[in-house]
């Protein structure tokens, strides 16, 4: 299978150990370190040393985010496609097995995604999400893929310019944008939820300063001609819904109502909200 597995690392140990353990040795995998401080490196190292023909580690000198972290992993490899993986989320059991057939039977386009479950560390549950139509879809409808998980050609990376660096808005629906405006469109290889968010850890936390990186982003693409305003104030209000949504599901009642309070009224977001003071999760 001419596949490579680029996992970014930033302080990843609490969880790193776990998200290695699902790549089978034989499978080949770029790991890069952004200057790490806490025992990333090591456990990369013990990591590599059990199958050093398929597993590489590359270190940033210094801190430079996800995007470029991303960027040096799929830059430095020669597979014809690039699987991406955050060092926090795990792909299930049976997945290098189902990639290889779908890959050898089916002609694939340049950018493949899967359905993905949420996971508390304890508990699963499918995300529930949208189809995509337009490419207004990517920042107004609840997103089919996530980061960790899509598989793209190596030459589609190149093609676009890989992953955003800024690291004051977001950089996976930039990239999502910018493959839709270069002709490309996300087809799903698989009805299997393979992969495995976690959503205790991470941007999942800090849900409102993740929510300015997105309406930065949304700001340039309105700019660009890419989304209507219009667009972008549905998108605003969708974005609100998902906020509080994250809130609600961590037992956060209060910022979940207040983020419910900054999205479109409707009868479900009612509903919604009126669970937060009864301290019904979600």
């Amino acid at each position: 299978m001419d596949v490579t597995v680029i996992v970014p690392c930033y302080q990843a140990a609490a969880y790193l150990r776990e998200t290695l353990d699902c790549l089978p040795v034989g499978i080949r995998a770029i790991a890069v370190d952004d200057a790490s401080t806490d025992e990333t490196a090591q456990i990369l190292a013990d990591w590599q040393s059990k199958d050093s023909t398929h597993r590489k580690v590359m270190t940033h000198t210094q801190n430079l985010g996800l995007g470029a972290t991303r960027n040096t992993g799929w830059q430095h490899a020669s597979s014809e496609w690039i699987l991406f993986l955050d060092a926090d989320d795990l792909l299930e059991a049976g997945w290098a097995h189902a990639l290889e057939t779908y890959l050898a039977h089916t002609p694939p386009s340049g950018w493949l995604w899967h359905p993905y479950s949420e996971w508390d560390g304890e508990r699963k549950r499918l995300r529930q999400t949208d189809r995509l139509l337009k490419a207004a879809d990517l920042v107004t409808k609840r997103l089919p893929l996530s980061p960790s998980g899509s598989l793209i050609r190596r030459a589609v990376l190149e093609e676009v310019g890989g992953w955003s660096v800024s690291r004051d808005r977001v950089e996976d629906i930039d990239l999502w944008m910018r493959l839709w405006q270069a002709g490309h469109r996300p087809v799903s290889w698989s009805n299997t939820p393979w992969t495995r968010y976690r959503t205790n850890v991470g941007l999942t936390k800090d849900v409102e300063g993740h929510a300015q990186k997105v309406f930065a982003r949304l700001d340039e693409f309105v700019e660009r001609g890419w989304v209507r305003a219009t667009e972008r104030q549905e998108a605003e209000g969708e974005i609100w819904r998902q906020v509080g949504r994250t809130h609600h599901k961590a037992g956060r009642w209060e910022a979940a109502r207040s983020a419910y309070d900054r999205s479109p009224s409707s009868l479900k977001t009612l509903l919604l909200r009126s669970l937060t003071y009864l301290h019904v999760a979600l």
